[in-house]
C-alpha cells in the first residue's frame, strides 16, 4: 500500500536506509549479484544460517532441504541443495566463494573458516556511495517531525558507511542538496496522518479555505499523503462533499484521530486519480488539451525536463519549441505559465489564452 506520493518520498528513503544498514550485504547480492531467481537466493541464506548455527552445528543434507522445504513451503531434490552449495563455494557471479566442506566424521557440511558467513562480506565501492547518498539525502530532512525518531538511525548510518572518509576531497553527504522550504506548517501531522492510513482510520479536522477566508469541518478517510513544491497534502474520501478530496496539511486545525474504520471507495487508483492533475488539484473538470510555445532556449529545458507526463512534442525549430499535455485546468497550471514570463505563450485553447492575457494585463496594472 503505497501511502507517500511527491518528488521526494521520506518514507522510501527511511525504509532504504534502515535495510541498507541492517541488511546491507543481503541487498548488495540481491542488486548486483541476483541468481536467476529469488528463490534460490533465499535458499542460500537459509544454508548460510544452518552453516552458522552454533546450537546445531554440521547440518546434513537432508536436514538443509527440510530447513528449505519448512521455511518455502515445497519441496526440493537433494541434488538441488547440492547445486546451491557448489554455487555458493564458485559461482563467480555470486561472488560469495563460500568455505564450505563436508564433515566425515560428523556426517554434514560447514564452513571451514567458522567466522564466516554470507551477511559478513564487505560492501562494494558502489554500496558505500548508494549509502553515503540515501544518507545525504535522509539529513537534509532531518527536521521533519517523522524523522526525529529516525535521527539515531541516521547517525547509526553514516558511522556504519565510514561516511567521514573523503571522495574527492569532498564528503558525498555535503555535495547532496535538495529544495527545501525554510519552514512548512503541517509537517508536524504527518504521523498522525499516516498511522491513520495505515490503521484504516478516520480523521476529523477544521480546514482553513484561503480563498473563501473561513474554516469548515471535515471527516476524512484518509488514503494517501502527497508532497508538491514543499507543502504536503492529504487526499481521501469526504463524508461532506461524498467525494474523494485533497487538503493542505498547513490548513489543518483541530485534527482529531478516531476509532472508526474508514472506507475504501472500490476502484480507487491513486495513479489513475492523480494522472491528468496539474500539481495537486483534481477538480471536477474534464481534462483538457493545452498547447503551449516556448521560446527556443526555454524549450531545450522543457525538453530536458517535461512539464507533465502527458507532454508531446508539437514543434520544435529556430523559431519556437511547441508542445501539447493533457491536464485539468487549475490555478497550479496558470502559475506555472506565467512563470515563464514572455518565454512561453498560450496558444491553444482560446479561454486559457484570454485568462492568462487578463492576468498579465491586471499585473501590468500594479506597476502604472
Amino acid at each position: 500500500m503505497r501511502v507517500f506520493q511527491g518528488n521526494v518520498c521520506i518514507t522510501t528513503l527511511i525504509h532504504y536506509a534502515n535495510l541498507r544498514f541492517r541488511y546491507a550485504v543481503y541487498l548488495r547480492i540481491e542488486k548486483y549479484f541476483m541468481p536467476k531467481n529469488k528463490e534460490a537466493f533465499t535458499r542460500y541464506r537459509l544454508i548460510d544460517e544452518a552453516l552458522t548455527n552454533k546450537q546445531k552445528p554440521y547440518p546434513s543434507l537432508e536436514e538443509l532441504v527440510e530447513k528449505c522445504e519448512s521455511i518455502l513451503g515445497k519441496s526440493f531434490s537433494n541434488s538441488t541443495i547440492q547445486k546451491d552449495i557448489y554455487a555458493m563455494r564458485f559461482d563467480e557471479g555470486l561472488n560469495f566463494h563460500a568455505p564450505i566442506d563436508y564433515h566425515k566424521l560428523h556426517k554434514g557440511y560447514f564452513y571451514t573458516d567458522p567466522t564466516y558467513s554470507i551477511s559478513k562480506l564487505p560492501l562494494k565501492q558502489d554500496d558505500l556511495y548508494a549509502l553515503e547518498f540515501a544518507a545525504g539525502m535522509l539529513k537534509q530532512f532531518r527536521d521533519f517531525p517523522i524523522l526525529k525518531q529516525f535521527e539515531t538511525t541516521i547517525e547509526r548510518l553514516l558511522q556504519a558507511v565510514h561516511i567521514s572518509r573523503s571522495m574527492y576531497g569532498v564528503r558525498t553527504v555535503d555535495i547532496i542538496q535538495v529544495e527545501r522550504a525554510s519552514h512548512t506548517e503541517g509537517t508536524d501531522l504527518l504521523d498522525g496522518i499516516l498511522r491513520s492510513i495505515l490503521d484504516h482510520k478516520t480523521i476529523q479536522f477544521d480546514y482553513f479555505n484561503f480563498a473563501k477566508n473561513k474554516s469548515s469541518s471535515h471527516k476524512l478517510h484518509p488514503y494517501l499523503v502527497r508532497e508538491y513544491r514543499n507543502r504536503w497534502y492529504v487526499t481521501g474520501f469526504s463524508e461532506a462533499f461524498d467525494k474523494v478530496l485533497t487538503f493542505g496539511l498547513d490548513r489543518i486545525r483541530n485534527i482529531r484521530y478516531n476509532d472508526e474504520t474508514f472506507r475504501q471507495i472500490n476502484g480507487f487508483d491513486s495513479k489513475e486519480f492523480f494522472r491528468h492533475s496539474f500539481g495537486i488539484t483534481v477538480n471536477d473538470l474534464k481534462a483538457q488539451k493545452i498547447i503551449l510555445s516556448f521560446s527556443p532556449l526555454e524549450g531545450r529545458y522543457i525538453k530536458a525536463q517535461a512539464i507533465h507526463h502527458t507532454q508531446k512534442i508539437i514543434k520544435e525549430n529556430k523559431n519556437e519549441f511547441r508542445i501539447s499535455i493533457n491536464v485539468i485546468p487549475s490555478h497550479e497550471l496558470n502559475m506555472q505559465i506565467l512563470s515563464y514570463g514572455e518565454n512561453c505563450k498560450v496558444i491553444k485553447p482560446d479561454w486559457l489564452r484570454e485568462e492568462i492575457k487578463k492576468t498579465l494585463r491586471n499585473s501590468l496594472n500594479n506597476y502604472s
